[in-house]
């Protein structure tokens, strides 16, 4: 918060429900635990995101969660639309909320209630509120819920991945692609799917986290692409990859 404060001339907080309305820059966000608060930091402070492009480009991101990375996106000038996939139910409505407050400034275009994988199929993550950005299929092995004991089961939907990105590229021909992926874990099968439908040669930029198996698969596949990347790890378990067409 102090970090937020000192960067934004116009940063606020008030109490709302169970949280906070935090203002600055020209948009609110809701936030509910100490985790959404590091992501605001890690996104607007740290500039996790923070990409250039001299033609309009299509953001598409993989693992929504509240929404605060889609809401930076926004601000950028030459983002055109943003879609988006988040499969909790409860992260996806609070998502759902940011974007209504903000909808002078979203370019989110549609939001989907679903998450990405290798094929369509109900699946099931421990899930606890406080700690939303690290639910999914890499369950326990996240820190977050190695040892937490306030979890709960839920079902989510995972469909496809190149089923649903194909009818995005399809939609707008001549833009930059730009896929965002934080997504706990689906990562590696995301990847494998774009690989085998060849839908990643259709992609130009993409701007990952990865989780627990290392960077190795994904810049393997990168790289038999024509991808250039960079690489950079933050934990033994987890790190950021960006990756670009030249």
């Amino acid at each position: 918060i102090r970090e937020l404060d000192k960067k934004f001339d116009n940063f606020s907080m008030e109490n709302y429900e169970n949280g906070f309305l935090v203002n600055f820059l020209n948009f609110s966000v809701f936030l509910e635990s100490a985790e959404e608060f590091f992501i605001l930091k890690e996104i607007f402070v740290e500039n996790d995101y923070n990409f250039n492009s001299n033609s309009k480009a299509i953001i598409i991101d993989i693992g929504t969660n509240i929404g605060i990375a889609s809401l930076f996106f926004s601000n950028l000038p030459y983002v055109e639309k943003i879609y988006c996939f988040e499969p909790v139910k409860e992260t996806y409505e609070q998502a759902l909320f940011n974007f209504k407050i903000n909808n002078a400034i979203s370019k989110v275009t549609n939001i989907k209630n679903v998450g990405l994988g290798n094929k369509t199929r109900e699946e099931f993550f421990v899930f606890d509120k406080s700690v939303k950005g690290n639910t999914g299929l890499r369950g326990k092995l996240s820190p977050s819920y190695s040892n937490n004991i306030n979890t709960v089961q839920i079902s989510v939907q995972i469909n496809n991945a190149s089923e649903e990105l194909l009818k995005i590229i399809d939609e707008n021909p001549n833009r930059k692609i730009v896929v965002k992926m934080d997504c706990e874990g689906a990562e590696y099968e995301i990847f494998e799917n774009l690989k085998m439908s060849k839908l990643i040669d259709r992609i130009d930029v993409f701007m990952l986290e990865w989780h627990d198996r290392g960077e190795e698969e994904i810049l393997n596949i990168l790289k038999m692409h024509g991808f250039d990347f960079l690489s950079k790890t933050l934990s033994p378990i987890s790190g950021l990859i960006y990756a670009f067409k030249i």
